[in-house]
Order: structure tokens, then C-alpha cells, then sequence
């Protein structure tokens, strides 16, 4: 420096550090190397603003009322402007802390603190990486973090994803107090039967309006309307969705529409529990079912995707044209189209008026879409009921056939 400015230049990098150092809102600035980027000369007293002081390298640090660890930030290269009180940093990176201890690991390309801490906006490859449980990681462009709030915004394509789902949004809220994870529709739950990767497809796609997912305790909530696909070719509706991500199962609330292809048949049922570890639905509420040649109804269903089943556990029902079924339960797999009805099994078909009682029927949905029944290896009974006799003949009793 020039002489005299010496001093000058001293005395203001001297403030800089001891305004760096205060306390504002129990948020701390440290300093590792501090260069200040102005000229030595001494300038004259005037309204102009300060120039910023460029930090080769920045650590912030946020504790809470109680003591405990809230976030750090750290930079290797940094701004700090003294009239605005404005930290620009480039690839901050830091931690967000649960309980006093590191819960998730926070990155960006860019990083502008305001007001020594009130508002933090990171910008770039943003990053919130979970560090325990499911290990989640939350991305997007833009993140705006108001730490006194609780409040993290992430915006321009924000997702969240895990190891075999993926959650989008226009919008993703998430509240560091309560593990909460806002989101704002439409939004749509992607989900793999595996392990998540890029060049497979999900197996199933849920769109929702709007929800919350608790990171922390797994349970999530979303408006409806609910849209589902499952692949190969089935397809849900229901009027919203609450669940719990850790025990592995989500509930559709009534009414639920279930579709098993392309065609128009489809089950309308109550409330009915999707238990994707076990790619199984599951209901104990009545229901109906509607398909080409007929419908069905009973108390609950159970759906098995890996045996590619439907169980009616209760109160099994099936109409058909001429015919009619009643049974305590039913199954039928719908790769194979066998039917097995069981417990006090009864067909009642309109053609002479016959009447078939067994324990168990076995039968074969046919081209036409009508059910065929035979035994099951048990005794059958039918009773047919003959046309009236002519006054010549005498009266006959209705025969049985054993």
C-alpha cells in the first residue's frame, strides 16, 4: 500500500473481521483467510457503497435456542457486502442436523445468504441428501430456506427419490422441524417393483393433486382425484390416497375403481389397501365387478399380482346371462381364466330351472366370456325341474341327479 494507507487498509479489514464475528441471531461467520479485493489508495469520504470483501473461504454455523447444532454452510470462495449485509458464495456445501446430529448433507453451485442468515437461497444442482432411514435425496434448481421458519421451497423441477421410487412435483416443500415433505399437484409417484434405474420404466405411476409425505415416520396423504397405472395393462382410480411408506402400503379411499386390462371390465370397491412389498391388493368391504358377461359381488377381495389370482374370502356372487352363483368364497386367475368356487356352492341356471349344489365347482371362463362349471372331484347334486305334464300324462316330481 501507499503510505498512510496502510493503517486504513488494516482498520478496515480489522472491522471486517470483528463484524464477521458478531453474533446476529445466534448465527456465527468464521473466516478462515480474508483478502480484501479495494485499492490501497486512500479514498475520500463519500455516499458510495462499499465494495464487497471477497473470503477465500467461509464457514456459517446456525445453532438453536437450546445449544444444539442447526446447519453449517461452507464455501471455499465467497462475497460479503457490508451495506446489504449479503454473502455470495460459490459451491457451498453443509449440514442440516436432526437431534444434534447430521441428517442431511445439503449442496449447490451457487449460495446467497441475506441478513447474516434469514434467508438462504441456493441455486444450481441443488442437492439435500439424507444421510439416515430410507437415505432420500431431494433435487432441484432453486431452493429457498428461510431458517427461522423451518422452511425449505424447492422449485424448477424439484423431485425426491430413494432406492425404488420417485416423487415430482411443480412445487416441493420441506419442513426441517417436522420431517414433513409438502408437495403440490399435479404430482405423480413413480414406483419400481425392484430396485429404481434409469433405463427400466416404473412399474406403477400414481398422480395425485397434492399431499405430504413425513420423512421421518413414513405416513403420506394425497388429494385425490387418484390416477394409478400398473403395468402390464392394469389401471386404479380412488378419491384420495393415505398410507405409510415404511410399512410398505398404501390405502385407496373410496370409491375405488380397479380395472385388470384394456377392456371395460373393472371392480368398484371401498376402501382397499395396495401392499406393494407384497404386490398385493387387499379389501374387506363389499364389492362389485362388471365384466363382459356378467358381474360378480361379494365382501372383500384380495388381488395377488405374483399368483395372478382374485380371492372373494366371503359372500361370493356371480351373474351371468341364464345363470346364477352363489358361494362362502371364490378365485379365479385371470392368466389361466379357471374359476373355483368353494363351500356350499349353488348354480341356479334359468334353463330348465336346474338347480346344481356341491361343496366345490371348478370352472372355465370361454371365449364368449361365459363361465362353465363341472365338478370339483366332489359330489355334485343337480335338480332340473321338467315342463308341465299335458292332462294325459300324470303329474311327474321334479328329478334328481346324482
Amino acid at each position: 500500500a501507499q503510505s498512510g494507507d496502510a493503517a486504513t487498509g488494516a482498520g478496515r479489514t480489522a472491522l471486517m473481521v470483528m463484524l464477521l464475528e458478531r453474533v446476529d441471531r445466534r448465527l456465527i461467520l468464521l473466516v478462515a483467510s480474508l483478502a480484501v479485493m479495494t485499492g490501497c489508495q486512500e479514498q475520500p469520504v463519500s455516499d458510495q457503497q462499499a465494495p464487497p470483501f471477497v473470503l477465500r473461504s467461509l464457514s456459517l454455523n446456525q445453532r438453536k435456542p437450546d445449544g444444539s447444532r442447526d446447519w453449517d454452510l461452507n464455501s471455499p470462495e465467497a462475497r460479503y457486502d457490508l451495506d446489504s449485509r449479503t454473502v455470495r458464495a460459490k459451491r457451498p456445501s453443509g449440514l442440516l442436523y436432526k437431534a444434534d446430529q447430521p441428517g442431511f448433507r445439503i449442496s449447490a453451485d451457487l449460495a446467497t445468504v441475506l441478513n447474516d442468515g434469514e434467508l438462504v437461497v441456493l441455486e444450481g444442482n441443488v442437492r439435500l441428501q439424507q444421510l439416515n432411514q430410507r437415505r432420500i435425496l431431494i433435487q432441484g434448481e432453486r431452493l429457498v430456506w428461510t431458517p427461522n421458519r423451518s422452511l425449505m421451497v424447492l422449485e424448477q423441477q424439484p423431485v425426491a427419490v430413494d432406492d425404488d421410487s420417485r416423487l415430482t412435483s411443480p412445487r416441493l416443500e420441506y419442513r426441517t422441524d417436522t420431517d414433513k415433505l409438502v408437495f403440490q399437484g399435479p404430482a405423480r409417484l413413480h414406483r419400481w417393483d425392484k430396485r429404481r434405474t434409469a433405463d427400466h420404466p416404473p412399474d406403477t405411476v400414481i398422480q395425485v393433486e397434492r399431499g405430504s409425505w413425513n420423512l421421518a415416520t413414513g405416513r403420506l396423504t394425497a388429494a385425490g382425484p387418484v390416477l394409478g397405472k400398473r403395468q402390464p395393462d392394469r389401471s386404479l382410480l380412488a378419491s384420495r390416497l393415505e398410507g405409510n411408506t415404511k410399512a410398505g402400503y398404501l390405502d385407496l379411499v373410496e370409491p375405488v375403481r380397479v380395472r385388470l386390462g384394456e377392456s371395460e371390465d373393472e371392480i368398484q370397491a371401498g376402501r382397499t389397501r395396495w401392499n406393494y412389498e407384497r404386490r398385493e391388493l387387499r379389501s374387506a368391504k363389499p364389492f362389485t365387478a362388471r365384466f363382459k358377461a356378467g358381474e360378480a359381488s361379494g365382501t372383500g377381495f384380495i388381488l395377488d399380482e405374483e399368483a395372478t389370482t382374485v380371492t372373494v374370502p366371503q359372500d361370493c356372487r356371480l351373474n351371468q346371462p341364464g345363470e346364477q352363483l352363489r358361494a362362502q368364497r371364490c378365485r379365479w386367475n385371470w392368466t389361466t381364466e379357471r374359476v373355483r368356487a368353494e363351500g356350499d356352492v349353488e348354480v341356479r341356471r334359468e334353463e330348465l330351472q336346474q338347480i346344481t349344489r356341491a361343496p366345490v365347482l371348478d370352472g372355465q371362463i370361454g371365449e364368449d366370456g361365459n363361465l362353465r362349471f363341472r365338478g370339483g372331484g366332489e359330489r355334485v347334486r343337480s335338480q332340473i325341474r321338467l315342463a308341465e305334464p299335458t292332462r294325459q300324462q300324470q303329474p311327474a316330481s321334479p328329478a334328481e341327479l346324482f
